[in-house]
């Protein structure tokens, strides 16, 4: 099942938050400024340690304080060199995800709308990507969370 919904994705109950990070796993501002401070020290602990994320890859950390197991980063944003995701680098990191959630038995997903934000991609365009995606994996219940 996929659905939009709209409320905090920090408040939502689920095996996998999905982040939109950077490249550099800073999480500064935005949806991974906010994950980041309700996951607690140890989101970021572990984001220092794995260090950089290339566009159309993901990379998973512990969920510390949030009501989920895991947090999967897709990076959108590279300020070191001022880059963003392109849409198709986007739709192979999220079906990786999928993909990988579908492996683990991690069923319940929420994501936010991924690129939407500093990377500033079409929202329109993105949330049709992002559902018509996650309508190939029949075995998870994904919401795209909006706020």
């Amino acid at each position: 099942m996929v659905e939009k919904i709209k409320g905090d994705i920090t408040k939502i109950e689920a095996d996998v938050i999905v982040n939109a990070a950077n490249t550099g796993l800073m999480h500064g501002g935005g949806v991974a400024r906010a994950i980041a401070e309700a996951a607690g020290k140890i989101l970021t602990e572990e984001s220092r340690k794995i260090g950089f994320v290339p566009f159309g890859e993901f990379t998973i950390t512990s969920a510390g304080n949030l009501k989920a197991q895991k947090v999967i980063h897709i990076p959108t944003v590279d300020y070191r060199v001022r880059k963003v995701i392109t849409y198709d680098q986007l739709r192979m990191a999220w079906r990786k995800a999928l993909d990988f959630c579908d492996k683990m038995g991690w069923h319940k997903i929420a994501s936010p709308l991924l690129g939407a934000g500093a990377a500033r991609l079409d929202a329109v365009r993105i949330e049709k990507m992002l559902m018509d995606e996650a309508m190939n994996f029949p075995n998870l219940d994904v919401k795209i969370v909006v706020f």
